[in-house]
Protein backbone atom coordinates (compact mmCIF):
# COMPACT_ATOMS: atom_id res chain seq x y z
CA UNK A 1 0.00 0.00 0.00
CA UNK A 2 1.31 3.63 -0.52
CA UNK A 3 0.57 6.59 0.88
CA UNK A 4 1.14 9.49 -0.87
CA UNK A 5 2.31 13.32 -0.19
CA UNK A 6 0.93 16.17 0.77
CA UNK A 7 -0.79 16.75 -0.90
CA UNK A 8 -1.91 13.76 -2.82
CA UNK A 9 -4.59 11.32 -4.39
CA UNK A 10 -4.88 8.14 -4.93
CA UNK A 11 -3.63 8.76 -8.98
CA UNK A 12 -0.33 9.32 -7.34
CA UNK A 13 1.53 6.75 -9.36
CA UNK A 14 5.34 7.01 -8.64
CA UNK A 15 5.93 3.22 -10.38
CA UNK A 16 5.85 2.44 -14.16
CA UNK A 17 3.51 -0.44 -14.53
CA UNK A 18 6.83 -2.28 -16.17
CA UNK A 19 8.17 -1.84 -12.60
CA UNK A 20 5.52 -3.08 -10.68
CA UNK A 21 4.88 -6.85 -12.90
CA UNK A 22 8.90 -7.35 -12.77
CA UNK A 23 8.62 -7.07 -9.08
CA UNK A 24 5.17 -8.47 -8.87
CA UNK A 25 3.43 -5.78 -7.05
CA UNK A 26 0.37 -4.69 -7.03
CA UNK A 27 0.21 -1.59 -5.89
CA UNK A 28 -2.99 -0.21 -4.14
CA UNK A 29 -2.70 4.04 -3.23
CA UNK A 30 -4.82 4.54 -0.09
CA UNK A 31 -6.18 8.33 0.13
CA UNK A 32 -6.40 10.32 3.37
CA UNK A 33 -8.93 12.05 5.09
CA UNK A 34 -9.79 15.39 2.97
CA UNK A 35 -8.70 13.76 -0.29
CA UNK A 36 -9.91 12.72 -3.65
CA UNK A 37 -12.84 10.75 -2.41
CA UNK A 38 -11.80 10.15 0.80
CA UNK A 39 -13.99 12.18 3.26
CA UNK A 40 -12.63 15.08 5.56
CA UNK A 41 -12.51 14.17 8.90
CA UNK A 42 -11.44 16.45 12.03
CA UNK A 43 -11.26 14.16 14.64
CA UNK A 44 -8.77 11.64 12.79
CA UNK A 45 -5.22 11.33 14.32
CA UNK A 46 -1.61 9.83 12.77
CA UNK A 47 -2.37 6.94 14.86
CA UNK A 48 -5.94 6.58 13.40
CA UNK A 49 -4.30 5.89 10.01
CA UNK A 50 -2.96 2.46 11.07
CA UNK A 51 -6.94 0.87 12.20
CA UNK A 52 -8.12 2.17 9.20
CA UNK A 53 -5.07 0.14 7.15
CA UNK A 54 -5.97 -2.75 8.54
CA UNK A 55 -9.39 -2.29 7.77
CA UNK A 56 -8.85 -2.43 4.41
CA UNK A 57 -6.05 -4.80 4.65
CA UNK A 58 -8.63 -7.31 6.02
CA UNK A 59 -11.38 -6.85 3.85
CA UNK A 60 -9.10 -7.29 1.23
CA UNK A 61 -7.56 -10.46 2.55
CA UNK A 62 -4.37 -9.50 2.55
CA UNK A 63 -1.91 -10.92 5.80
CA UNK A 64 1.19 -9.47 5.10
CA UNK A 65 2.20 -6.80 2.64
CA UNK A 66 4.48 -3.71 2.56
CA UNK A 67 3.74 -0.27 2.72
CA UNK A 68 4.96 2.69 1.53
CA UNK A 69 4.94 6.70 2.48
CA UNK A 70 6.41 9.42 -0.17
CA UNK A 71 6.70 12.62 0.93
CA UNK A 72 4.29 13.13 3.66
CA UNK A 73 2.66 9.96 3.13
CA UNK A 74 5.86 8.87 5.11
CA UNK A 75 4.82 9.37 8.91
CA UNK A 76 1.58 7.59 8.07
CA UNK A 77 3.45 4.57 6.52
CA UNK A 78 6.26 4.66 10.10
CA UNK A 79 2.48 5.16 11.88
CA UNK A 80 1.63 1.62 10.35
CA UNK A 81 4.62 -0.21 11.43
CA UNK A 82 5.17 1.12 14.99
CA UNK A 83 1.35 -0.28 15.31
CA UNK A 84 1.39 -3.53 13.55
CA UNK A 85 4.96 -4.44 12.59
CA UNK A 86 4.26 -8.01 12.63
CA UNK A 87 1.83 -8.02 9.30
CA UNK A 88 4.24 -5.85 7.19
CA UNK A 89 7.16 -7.08 4.66
CA UNK A 90 8.86 -3.65 4.15
CA UNK A 91 8.14 -0.18 5.32
CA UNK A 92 9.47 2.46 2.83
CA UNK A 93 10.15 5.69 3.86
CA UNK A 94 10.62 7.89 1.09
CA UNK A 95 11.20 11.70 1.36
CA UNK A 96 9.76 11.71 4.40
CA UNK A 97 9.71 14.11 6.67
CA UNK A 98 10.80 13.28 10.83
CA UNK A 99 8.83 14.88 13.35
CA UNK A 100 8.97 18.38 13.32
CA UNK A 101 9.08 18.79 17.05
CA UNK A 102 12.72 17.70 17.09
CA UNK A 103 15.03 20.20 17.48
CA UNK A 104 16.98 21.89 14.61
CA UNK A 105 14.28 19.09 12.43
CA UNK A 106 13.34 22.04 9.56
CA UNK A 107 17.01 23.65 9.47
CA UNK A 108 17.77 23.66 5.81
CA UNK A 109 13.44 24.08 4.88
CA UNK A 110 12.59 26.61 2.37
CA UNK A 111 10.83 29.36 4.48
CA UNK A 112 7.64 29.27 2.50
CA UNK A 113 7.40 25.78 3.19
CA UNK A 114 8.25 26.39 7.05
CA UNK A 115 5.63 28.78 7.46
CA UNK A 116 3.02 26.82 6.03
CA UNK A 117 3.74 24.36 8.62
CA UNK A 118 4.15 26.42 11.39
CA UNK A 119 0.63 28.09 10.47
CA UNK A 120 -0.55 24.12 10.05
CA UNK A 121 0.24 23.88 13.36
CA UNK A 122 -1.33 27.00 15.15
CA UNK A 123 -4.59 27.18 12.84
CA UNK A 124 -4.94 24.73 9.75
CA UNK A 125 -8.64 26.86 8.95
CA UNK A 126 -6.28 29.88 8.48
CA UNK A 127 -4.02 27.87 6.50
CA UNK A 128 -7.11 26.35 4.57
CA UNK A 129 -7.58 30.28 3.67
CA UNK A 130 -4.24 30.98 2.68
CA UNK A 131 -3.82 28.28 0.66
CA UNK A 132 -7.02 28.96 -1.36
CA UNK A 133 -5.69 32.50 -2.20
CA UNK A 134 -2.81 30.50 -3.39
CA UNK A 135 -3.80 27.83 -5.27
CA UNK A 136 -6.30 28.95 -8.03
CA UNK A 137 -5.29 26.13 -10.63
CA UNK A 138 -3.43 22.52 -10.38
CA UNK A 139 -1.15 24.38 -12.65
CA UNK A 140 -0.56 26.95 -9.45
CA UNK A 141 -0.27 24.41 -7.68
CA UNK A 142 2.55 22.42 -9.71
CA UNK A 143 4.33 25.44 -9.42
CA UNK A 144 4.42 24.89 -6.01
CA UNK A 145 6.97 22.12 -6.43
CA UNK A 146 8.11 23.24 -9.79
CA UNK A 147 9.45 26.98 -9.02
CA UNK A 148 11.69 26.09 -6.49
CA UNK A 149 12.94 22.52 -6.91
CA UNK A 150 16.24 21.70 -7.12
CA UNK A 151 18.00 20.46 -10.68
CA UNK A 152 17.10 16.80 -10.20
CA UNK A 153 13.58 17.46 -9.20
CA UNK A 154 12.93 20.41 -11.96
CA UNK A 155 14.38 17.64 -14.34
CA UNK A 156 11.66 15.11 -12.95
CA UNK A 157 8.98 17.46 -13.01
CA UNK A 158 9.34 18.73 -16.59
CA UNK A 159 9.21 15.43 -17.71
CA UNK A 160 6.06 14.91 -20.12
CA UNK A 161 4.46 11.78 -18.81
CA UNK A 162 5.60 12.41 -15.07
CA UNK A 163 4.07 16.09 -15.08
CA UNK A 164 0.40 14.58 -16.55
CA UNK A 165 0.03 12.03 -13.85
CA UNK A 166 1.34 14.43 -11.16
CA UNK A 167 -0.90 17.04 -12.78
CA UNK A 168 -4.18 14.68 -12.52
CA UNK A 169 -3.08 13.85 -9.26
CA UNK A 170 -2.73 17.13 -7.77
CA UNK A 171 -5.94 18.19 -9.12
CA UNK A 172 -7.91 15.33 -7.50
CA UNK A 173 -6.12 15.88 -4.68
CA UNK A 174 -7.71 19.14 -3.23
CA UNK A 175 -11.05 18.59 -5.12
CA UNK A 176 -12.52 18.92 -1.94
CA UNK A 177 -10.83 21.99 -1.01
CA UNK A 178 -8.22 22.98 0.79
CA UNK A 179 -9.24 22.00 4.29
CA UNK A 180 -7.69 18.32 3.75
CA UNK A 181 -4.78 19.27 2.66
CA UNK A 182 -3.97 22.17 5.56
CA UNK A 183 -5.53 19.43 8.11
CA UNK A 184 -2.66 16.99 7.14
CA UNK A 185 -0.29 19.57 7.25
CA UNK A 186 -1.34 20.15 10.87
CA UNK A 187 -0.92 16.70 11.92
CA UNK A 188 2.78 16.60 10.82
CA UNK A 189 3.53 19.64 12.11
CA UNK A 190 2.22 18.36 15.78
CA UNK A 191 3.51 15.87 17.29
CA UNK A 192 2.95 12.52 16.21
CA UNK A 193 1.93 10.51 19.26
CA UNK A 194 5.11 8.26 18.87
CA UNK A 195 8.89 8.31 18.51
CA UNK A 196 10.80 7.23 15.82
CA UNK A 197 12.81 5.17 17.66
CA UNK A 198 9.86 2.72 19.29
CA UNK A 199 9.59 1.45 15.37
CA UNK A 200 10.30 -1.87 15.44
CA UNK A 201 9.70 -3.82 11.80
CA UNK A 202 12.07 -3.97 8.31
CA UNK A 203 12.34 -0.05 7.43
CA UNK A 204 14.08 2.00 4.93
CA UNK A 205 14.93 5.62 4.51
CA UNK A 206 15.11 6.77 1.19
CA UNK A 207 16.36 10.33 0.89
CA UNK A 208 18.00 12.95 -1.58
CA UNK A 209 20.37 15.45 -0.39
CA UNK A 210 19.34 17.82 -2.90
CA UNK A 211 16.17 17.59 -1.72
CA UNK A 212 14.28 21.35 -0.95
CA UNK A 213 10.93 20.57 0.15
CA UNK A 214 11.95 17.88 3.16
CA UNK A 215 15.42 18.48 4.11
CA UNK A 216 17.92 15.73 4.30
CA UNK A 217 18.58 15.82 7.95
CA UNK A 218 15.34 14.72 8.19
CA UNK A 219 15.89 11.21 6.74
CA UNK A 220 19.51 11.25 8.19
CA UNK A 221 17.63 11.52 11.73
CA UNK A 222 14.75 8.54 10.82
CA UNK A 223 17.69 6.37 9.55
CA UNK A 224 20.08 7.08 12.92
CA UNK A 225 16.93 6.97 15.29
CA UNK A 226 14.43 3.80 13.84
CA UNK A 227 16.20 0.87 15.10
CA UNK A 228 17.64 -1.73 12.07
CA UNK A 229 16.97 0.76 9.75
CA UNK A 230 18.31 0.39 6.14
CA UNK A 231 19.68 3.80 5.22
CA UNK A 232 19.87 5.20 1.21
CA UNK A 233 20.89 8.65 1.12
CA UNK A 234 21.77 9.58 -2.51
CA UNK A 235 23.77 12.49 -3.00
CA UNK A 236 22.34 13.74 -6.56
CA UNK A 237 19.05 13.44 -6.23
CA UNK A 238 16.18 15.23 -4.64
CA UNK A 239 12.79 15.03 -3.72
CA UNK A 240 11.68 12.57 -6.46
CA UNK A 241 14.35 10.36 -6.33
CA UNK A 242 11.93 7.32 -6.03
CA UNK A 243 11.65 7.70 -10.07
CA UNK A 244 14.88 6.70 -10.36
CA UNK A 245 15.32 4.20 -7.84
CA UNK A 246 11.76 2.42 -8.78
CA UNK A 247 13.60 -1.09 -8.90
CA UNK A 248 15.44 -1.08 -6.07
CA UNK A 249 12.82 0.31 -3.86
CA UNK A 250 10.55 -2.19 -5.03
CA UNK A 251 12.53 -5.13 -4.08
CA UNK A 252 12.42 -4.22 -0.43
CA UNK A 253 8.96 -3.76 -0.72
CA UNK A 254 8.68 -7.05 -2.00
CA UNK A 255 10.11 -8.62 1.11
CA UNK A 256 13.78 -9.18 -0.50
CA UNK A 257 16.31 -8.11 2.09
CA UNK A 258 18.29 -6.12 -0.02
CA UNK A 259 17.95 -3.27 -2.17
Amino acid sequence: MAFHGTPGSRLERMFTDSSLREANIRLIVVERPGYGRSQFNTTHTLLDWPEEVVRLADSLKLERFSVLGFSGGGPYAAACVYRFAQRLLHTALISSPAPYTVPGMTDGMLPANLALFEQARDDYLALAQVLDSLIETPESLYALFEDPASAPDKQALADRQFREMYLANLTTSVIQGMHGMAFDMALLANHWGFEPEQIKGSVSVWHGEQDVFVPVEMGRYLAKTIPDCQQYIVPDQGHFLVSTYQTQILRLLSGKQEA
